[in-house]
């Protein structure tokens, strides 16, 4: 009988521990790999992965460490002996002894009326206007209608202790006064030049300062007249705002030269174009009452103390 050929069984590896934990060995050792291989380079924090949205963005101005490291200026006090000097921001006022004779009256804070119960007014009619209309109280008036600066020692307009007597007589004779008011000049426009005129008020100025060394002195200059009204009523052609404008030069001379206070009421009492408003006159020279009103109001605030009136004469010497 013929013999068949037999394939060979191939022999089985018998199962068992010794075999399989190589393997898994391996296997866990591979897959470790390839779990590291991924993330070289990076970092070993999984937060790293977040999304850029989820972080927080600083605004730089809302920073501390700036706040801190860089601090303004004002907020770091100088030592006290490097402080800065204050700034002196109030006005320099007459009350203040700042006053000069080179310069009007500044105005000041207002004066009740009896302010005028130790003043003396020295004027014309329109002083004697003054006196009559404004409302004053408690001034003692040397006044008289036609008055001039070259009347001043001849005519006896002054009544006073049952006589008689001229505004430079009365002003010796008669009671010491703390504050002189004078007003002249309208009836002095029809006199040529006004070289006569200045050197008679200066002359007179002496004389008041001498029987009256206690006295603030104010010289007040000359208010406009109103051409309009002035040649309705038949004013003499040298009433006029010329005239009156060449005489207005001569006050602040007399003013500084004199040491006397300079009262600007030509500016208060005219109009924007520099003269005496129609509705302020009677006839183009004289006031009306509500003008005389006002000329008092403003000789209310503008007044000088005696410490600036004397501070100022010891500065001019």
């Amino acid at each position: 009988m013929p013999q068949y050929y037999r394939p060979k069984h191939v022999k089985r590896k018998p199962k068992g521990p010794g075999i399989t934990l190589p393997l898994l060995t391996a296997a866990a050792v591979i897959c470790l790999c390839l779990l590291l291989i991924p993330s070289k380079g990076k970092g070993n924090d999984p937060a790293v992965a977040a999304s850029p949205s989820a972080l927080p963005v600083a605004s730089p101005s809302a920073s501390p460490v700036e706040e801190e490291s860089q601090p303004t200026p004002s907020a770091t006090p100088l030592p006290e002996d490097s402080q800065p000097p204050a700034v002196e921001t109030s006005t320099p006022s007459a009350a203040e002894g700042t006053f000069t004779f080179d310069q009007p009256v500044p105005q000041s804070e207002p004066v009740e009326m009896d302010y005028f119960a130790d003043a003396l007014f020295i004027g014309d009619s329109r002083t004697d206007g003054l006196r009559i209309y404004s409302g004053i109280k408690g001034a003692t008036f040397y006044c008289y209608k036609g008055l001039n600066i070259f009347d001043m020692s001849k005519r006896q307009v002054v009544e006073m202790n049952g006589g008689k007597y001229t505004v430079t007589d009365a002003l010796k004779k008669g009671p010491q006064y703390q504050k002189i008011y004078i007003s002249l000049g309208v009836n002095e426009l029809g006199y040529p030049g006004t070289d006569s005129f200045y050197k008679s008020f200066k002359s007179f100025l002496e004389e008041v300062k001498a029987a009256q060394p206690n006295a603030i002195i104010y010289l007040q200059n000359l208010v406009p007249v109103n051409p309009d009204i002035c040649a309705q009523k038949n004013q003499p052609s040298y009433v006029n705002n010329q005239r009156v404008a060449d005489f207005n030069a001569v006050f602040p001379q007399l003013a500084q030269e004199c040491q006397v206070a300079l009262v600007d009421v030509k500016t208060a009492l005219s109009d924007e174009n520099g003269i005496l408003p129609a509705d302020a006159t009677v006839d183009g020279v004289h006031f009306t009452k509500a003008w005389y009103q006002k000329w008092l109001e403003y000789l209310m605030c503008h007044t000088v103390t005696p410490e600036a009136y004397q501070a100022a004469q010891e500065a001019a010497q």
